[in-house]
C-alpha cells in the first residue's frame, strides 16, 4: 500500500500546486484592479455627480415669490390686493417606490376631493417637459385651515406631501372693475419657455387677461431663492440660506372706483330688458379713462376660487350673454350715425361744406344703380327735414345730408353735388383711430373696419359701388368701430384735433410708496383744422335743441352730443326691419370740455342710449340725477320700391 501511495505523488505534483498558486494570484489581482478602477470612477469621475445626487436627497432649493404689486384707482382706493391661502403640494421624490397613488388617495380623503382630481394633476405634471421628480407639484391651492389641520396630522403617513403658504389675488369691488382689472391664471403652455427664462417656475401664476396681464412684469418683482435640508419624509428640517425676493410695483389707474360703481348702476337701469351695452367716460385732455363699463360682467373673484367652481362653469359656458366679453374695446359693432361726425369733419376740412352749406332732404332720394342698369335704388332719410345747413343736418342726423357729404348727388349725367368719395372718407376715419387699435393698455383691444375699395375686392371679391359711399357716410355697410373708438374720436373733436391712446395706468409706486414711473398716453394730430372742429363741436351742442336729444338737455350744462341708430344683419322684426345698435357720445361742457362719455346699447336705438348718456353727465357734475323717459326717434317713411330711371 506505501508503494503504490509513493507513486501517486509523482514529480508532477508540485508544479501543479504552484500552478494554482499563482492563478489565485492572478485573479486577486485582477478583482482588487478592477475593484480600484471602479473605486477611482466613483470617486473622481462620477463623484461630482453622485456628491449632487446625494445633496439633492436632502438640500432643496425653491424660489421666493415675490409680493405682486398691489392696484389702485385714481384715489388710491385699493382694487387688487394680496390674501395668504394655504398650498398643499407633493414631492415625488420624496414619495416611498410605489405608494403614490395610495398618498394622492389618502391627501384626497383630507381635502375631501375626488382622487382622480389631484391624479389629473399629478399626471399632468409629469407630461411636462420641464418636470423633475423633485419639484414639488401643487395639486391644490387656497385649502382651508381645516384640512390643512388634518394633513399636519397624519404627515407621517403621506411622506413627499408638504403645505405652503402662498398668496392669492383679491378683487376689491369684483363686478364693476373685472373686463378692465382681469384675473391670475396659470402660465400658457405656448409661454412656457418665455415664462422660465424670465424666471418663473411652472407653477407660478400670472396675469392672464386685463390690466394683470398688460401690467405683469412690472406687478410681479423679482424672485427670490433659499436653500434648505428636509428629512426623509421631505419635511423641512432647517432654511441654510436665503436671498431675499424684490416686491413688484403697484399700479395706480386713471380710473375713479365711485365713479365706475355709478357708471355700471346707471347703464343697467338704463338697459332694462335690452340684453347688454358699454358706457365709457374719459378725459378728452389726457386720453384717460375715468370709467369704462361692460354688461354683463362678472366678478373675477370666481377665478381661482376651488369653492366657487360652479359659478366659474356657469360663466364659461354662457355662450348667450358672454359675461366675460369686454364689450367696451373688445367688441366691434355698427356705428351708425355717430361715424357723421368723420363725415362731417372731413366734409368741412375738404372744402365739401361749410357752415351754411343747404341740402334739401325730401325724406329719401334715388340713384341710379350701378349694378343693375336701368333701376334707381331708394336711400331714406330718418324724416323729411327740408333745407337744412351743416348745423341743422347734424342735430337733426339727416341722412340725406350726410349722403351728400359723403357720396355728392348727381340727377342723370350732371352732378349736383361733388361729395368726399370713399378714399377721402376712408382717410379721415383712420385719421381719428377707426380700423386700428386705439392702444390702450389692454390685451385683446379688435381693430374695427374701415371698408374701401381694396378692402371689398380683398374680403368680399366685389367692386365698390356708389351706395357703398352712401352706406360708409352714414357708420352703415361694412364699417365696424369698437365703443372705445368711438370715445376717443369724440375726444379728438372735444379736445381740439388731437388723438390720444387711451389709458388706464397713471403711475407705479415701489415697495416704499415712491412714483418711480409715470404712465403717458402719447398723441396725435387728427389733420383737421381747429377751426373746423370748433363749428363740428358748435354742432353738436346744437344737438341738444334738436328732436334727438332735446329731451335730455341738462339745465345749466352745455353739453354737446350725437346719437345713433346702426342696423346690423339679423332677423328682420314684424314691419321688416333689421335690428339696431343704439350710441350715444358727447362731452361737456361745449366751451371747455373736461368729460367725454359714450354708451352703446345692444339690440337698442339712440332713444335708449342717450338718457343714459345724459344721466351720466349729470353724475360726472354732481348735478340733480332726473332720469329722462326714452323718446321715440322721429318715424321714418316707409321704404320706397325700386322704380325705373328717368
Amino acid at each position: 500500500m506505501a508503494a503504490s501511495l509513493d507513486r501517486s505523488e509523482g514529480p508532477n505534483a508540485e508544479p501543479r500546486s504552484r500552478a494554482g498558486v499563482w492563478v489565485f494570484r492572478a485573479v486577486s489581482v485582477l478583482l482588487f484592479a478592477i475593484l480600484t478602477g471602479q473605486l477611482w470612477r466613483l470617486q473622481i469621475v462620477d463623484g461630482r455627480s453622485y456628491a449632487g445626487r446625494s445633496a439633492a436627497n436632502y438640500l432643496r432649493t425653491a424660489a421666493i415669490a415675490p409680493q405682486r404689486g398691489v392696484i389702485f384707482d385714481r384715489n388710491r382706493t385699493l382694487l387688487a390686493s394680496n390674501a395668504p391661502t394655504f398650498v398643499v403640494s407633493i414631492t415625488p421624490a420624496d414619495v416611498p417606490k410605489g405608494r403614490l397613488e395610495e398618498i394622492v388617495i389618502r391627501l384626497a380623503n383630507e381635502l375631501r376631493v375626488p382622487p382622480t382630481d389631484l391624479q389629473r394633476v399629478v399626471d399632468r405634471w409629469k407630461g411636462r417637459p420641464d418636470y423633475s421628480v423633485f419639484t414639488p407639484i401643487p395639486v391644490r391651492y387656497d385649502v382651508d385651515r381645516e384640512a390643512i389641520y388634518r394633513i399636519s396630522e397624519r404627515s407621517s403617513e403621506m411622506p413627499g406631501v408638504q403645505v405652503s403658504v402662498d398668496s392669492v389675488r383679491r378683487y376689491t369691488d369684483g363686478a364693476p372693475t373685472s373686463s378692465l382689472l382681469g384675473y391670475m391664471g396659470p402660465i400658457a403652455p405656448e409661454d412656457a419657455k418665455k415664462r422660465e427664462s424670465q424666471g418663473y417656475s411652472p407653477e407660478d401664476r400670472v396675469g392672464a387677461v386685463g390690466l394683470e396681464a398688460a401690467y405683469e412684469d412690472d406687478l410681479r418683482g423679482t424672485p427670490g431663492k433659499r436653500l434648505y435640508q428636509v428629512d426623509v419624509t421631505g419635511q423641512e428640517v432647517t432654511e441654510i440660506r436665503r436671498e431675499a425676493a424684490k416686491p413688484g410695483n403697484s399700479l395706480v389707474l386713471t380710473l375713479d372706483l365711485e365713479l365706475q360703481r355709478d357708471v355700471q348702476r346707471i347703464l343697467l337701469e338704463g338697459l332694462g330688458n335690452y340684453p347688454s351695452g358699454a358706457a365709457i367716460v374719459s378725459d378728452p385732455r389726457t386720453g384717460e379713462i375715468l370709467a369704462m363699463v361692460s354688461t354683463p360682467t362678472f366678478d373675477n373673484n370666481v377665478i381661482g376660487d376651488v369653492t366657487r367652481q360652479d359659478e366659474l362653469q356657469a360663466l364659461l359656458q354662457d355662450d348667450k350673454m358672454l359675461p366675460m366679453f369686454p364689450r367696451a374695446y373688445g367688441g366691434t359693432y355698427a356705428p351708425g350715425s355717430v361715424f357723421k361726425l368723420v363725415t362731417g369733419s372731413a366734409a368741412l376740412q375738404e372744402g365739401v361744406a361749410t357752415r351754411d352749406t343747404i341740402i334739401d332732404s325730401k325724406g329719401v332720394m334715388y340713384v341710379a344703380s350701378e349694378e343693375y342698369p336701368g333701376v334707381s335704388q331708394a336711400f331714406n332719410d330718418n324724416a323729411a327735414w327740408g333745407k337744412q345747413n351743416f348745423l341743422q343736418g347734424l342735430a337733426n342726423s339727416s341722412n340725406i345730408y350726410f349722403f351728400w357729404l359723403g357720396g355728392g348727388y348727381q340727377e342723370g349725367d350732371v352732378t349736383i353735388f361733388k361729395g368726399l368719395g370713399v378714399d377721402r372718407l376712408a382717410k379721415y376715419a383712420r385719421a381719428f383711430g377707426y380700423g386700428a387699435p386705439t392702444g390702450i393698455d389692454l390685451p385683446g383691444e379688435k381693430r374695427g373696419i374701415v371698408p374701401d375699395e381694396q378692402w371689398k375686392m380683398d374680403n368680399k371679391n366685389e367692386r365698390w359701388f356708389k351706395g357703398d359711399t352712401y352706406n360708409m357716410s352714414i357708420g352703415q355697410g361694412d364699417v365696424l368701430v369698437t365703443p372705445l373708438q368711438v370715445a376717443n374720436a369724440t375726444n379728438a373733436i372735444a379736445n381740439g384735433g388731437t388723438l390720444y391712446e387711451p389709458r388706464l395706468g397713471k403711475y407705479e409706486l415701489n415697495s416704499d410708496g415712491q412714483v418711480v414711473r409715470t404712465i403717458q398716453s402719447q398723441g396725435r394730430p387728427v389733420g383737421v383744422d381747429p377751426n373746423n372742429l370748433a363749428l363740428m363741436r358748435e354742432a353738436m351742442e346744437f344737438a341738444f335743441a334738436g328732436p334727438h336729444l332735446k329731451a335730455f338737455a341738462i339745465p345749466g350744462l352745455r353739453a354737446a352730443g350725437k346719437t345713433g341708430t346702426a342696423e346690423y344683419p339679423g332677423p328682420l322684426d314684424a314691419q321688416g326691419n333689421l335690428p339696431t345698435h343704439g350710441w350715444f357720445t358727447g362731452f361737456a361742457p361745449a366751451n371747455d370740455p373736461v368729460v367725454t362719455v359714450t354708451v352703446f346699447v345692444d339690440r337698442g336705438g339712440g332713444s335708449q342710449a342717450s338718457p343714459i348718456g345724459a344721466r351720466i353727465m349729470r353724475r360726472f357734475f354732481r348735478l340733480p340725477d332726473a332720469p329722462a323717459t326714452p323718446q321715440p326717434n322721429p318715424a321714418p317713411l316707409p321704404p320706397a320700391a325700386p322704380r325705373q330711371a328717368p
